[in-house]
């Protein structure tokens, strides 16, 4: 049995040690004994868990993208497509306006000019795996007769586009994060433009 299976409060502590030696220092400056010594375990454990401070972050990446992933599902289960958008555009703004994955996300567009391959995982673990999931499910609704979308993985594209327009003024500083009030004018607008658009 390897390490992770063994003992997965471990790869718990670790993950969530991770988050705060990049959080503090950058991906560039954060060190494998860093993290080891932040979640308590040697070094040989973290290694043991993962192979590298690129696998560390995109395992990061990957457990936010399994949550929500779970919670689309759920919400696809519902067979209304307004309410499934509505709830997938739901749980978009409150992860992204976290303020833990807020930061996140400017550290990894601090270090991605110098660490090409952590742009490249973060895509490949999160938004290629949610933008996958939406462009099956507006197949399904497609084949469905619920939508009528003539490209899936565009529209795909273009819901999360436009749920995520407003986090750049965040992210930049230049505004807080939006209020629910702000929230929900976004979410009901994509909603409402993707109900339209491809009505059957």
């Amino acid at each position: 049995m390897n390490a992770a299976a063994d003992n997965p409060g471990k790869r718990e502590m670790i993950l969530e040690a991770a988050k705060k030696v990049f959080l503090d220092v950058g991906f560039g400056a954060a060190s494998m004994d860093a993290i080891a010594e932040a979640a308590k375990v040697s070094k040989q454990t973290v290694y043991n868990h993962f192979g590298s401070k690129e696998e560390l972050f995109a395992a990061m990446v990957r457990e936010t993208c399994d949550t929500m992933t779970l919670a689309f599902a759920e919400a696809a289960k519902d067979g209304n497509p307004e309410k499934t958008l509505r709830s997938i555009a739901q749980r978009f703004m409150d992860t992204m306006f976290n303020e833990d994955k807020l930061a996140l996300h400017r550290t990894l567009m601090a270090e991605v000019s110098r660490f090409p391959e952590l742009g490249r995982s973060f895509y490949q673990s999160g938004p290629a795996v949610i933008r996958r999931f939406l462009a099956d499910y507006f197949k399904d609704q497609n084949l469905r007769g619920t939508l009528k979308v003539d490209n899936p993985q565009v529209t795909a594209e273009q819901f999360i586009s436009m749920v995520t327009s407003c986090r750049l003024r965040s992210e930049l500083g230049v505004e807080p994060i939006p209020s629910a009030e702000m929230r929900e004018q976004y979410i009901n607008n994509a909603v409402s433009l993707i109900m339209r658009a491809c009505a059957p």
